[in-house]
């Protein structure tokens, strides 16, 4: 279990400075009067969140993990749900990244 948890929070780590990085750019692009969407995700992903930024997803994610760590039993379904959170957040903002270069 501390392996897993381990892991989990060095993704949550390299998703921190990437969503931040991405969240400024965001603010930049906003204030060119562009990046004018209501949110990240839709309503129907893994997310409760909804934010037309990256780190209130982030944040979400870390409190699941941070309930895996309290919790004494393991719960698949929260674990399930984490490893999603984190995947469609790499890929996110990896395909945000390629756009910006793009562009």
């Amino acid at each position: 279990m501390d392996t897993l948890l381990e892991q989990l929070d060095e993704n949550l780590k390299e998703l921190y400075r990437k969503a931040l990085d991405a969240d400024a750019l965001l603010e930049q692009l906003q204030q060119q009067g562009q990046a004018k969407h209501q949110a990240i995700f839709t309503k129907d992903t893994v997310f409760q969140a909804q934010s037309n930024r990256f780190m209130p997803y982030l944040a979400e994610t870390a409190e699941q993990i941070a309930a895996i760590r309290q919790s004494q039993q393991f719960n698949t379904a929260t674990l399930q749900r984490v490893v999603k959170q984190l995947q469609l957040l790499h890929k996110t903002l990896t395909e945000f990244r390629q756009a910006l270069k793009v562009s």
